[in-house]
């Protein structure tokens, strides 16, 4: 299974810096990255959902608010879908299930960075690219995500400590070589 930690370095590849809101908007980026890492729906086929909306309400294991999700996990899971939901708009789009309405999806992917595609007159951001947690208010979990790996920063830091014990060793190695070739 794979990681939303992979997710995550996926959604942040600059490759999708090239593309415009109206050639991939917010769920089509998400789509898009899924469908990158492998992931697709039991049948075989690709991820397809209708909006924002229809994410927020299929596939999930989890789904709540950003402060409900960092009181049960620590944190917001790397990869996790992070939504902007208001409480109105249901009759809009055709719900009347209670959950509201979200308008836009991003990806998370740690140290409050969010990986979305949008159009911004306020930014002038046309298209992917990266901005604060700040805003989006709600959370899922993707069924075909192993969040075990929740902070991309720790995750990091192990990454690092890894090559640094890798490092160290290789010292030991070349220092004990050296010492037999002095003495030699």
């Amino acid at each position: 299974m794979k990681t939303g930690l992979e997710f995550a370095e996926c959604a942040l590849l600059p490759k999708w810096d090239k593309y415009t809101y109206s050639q991939m908007d917010c769920q089509a980026f998400v789509e898009a990255v899924l469908k990158d890492i492998g992931i697709r729906k039991e049948n075989g086929k690709v991820f397809d959902w209708k909006g924002s909306n229809s994410m927020y309400r299929n596939y999930y294991s989890w789904r709540g608010t950003v402060d409900e999700c960092i009181k049960k996990f620590g944190a917001v899971p790397v990869g996790a879908f992070v939504y902007i939901w208001k409480e109105t708009g249901e009759q809009e789009v055709g719900y009347q299930d209670g959950l509201g309405n979200c308008t836009h999806v991003g990806i998370y992917c740690g140290n409050d960075i969010v990986r979305d595609s949008t159009r911004s007159t306020k930014t002038g951001r046309d298209g992917v690219g990266t901005r604060s947690l700040k805003g989006f208010n709600r959370v899922t979990l993707f069924t075909g995500l192993d969040y075990s790996v929740t902070n991309s920063y720790n995750a990091s830091i192990e990454k690092v400590m890894a090559v640094i014990d890798n490092i160290h060793n290789q010292l030991i190695e070349l220092e004990g070589t050296l010492n037999e070739l002095f003495r030699g």
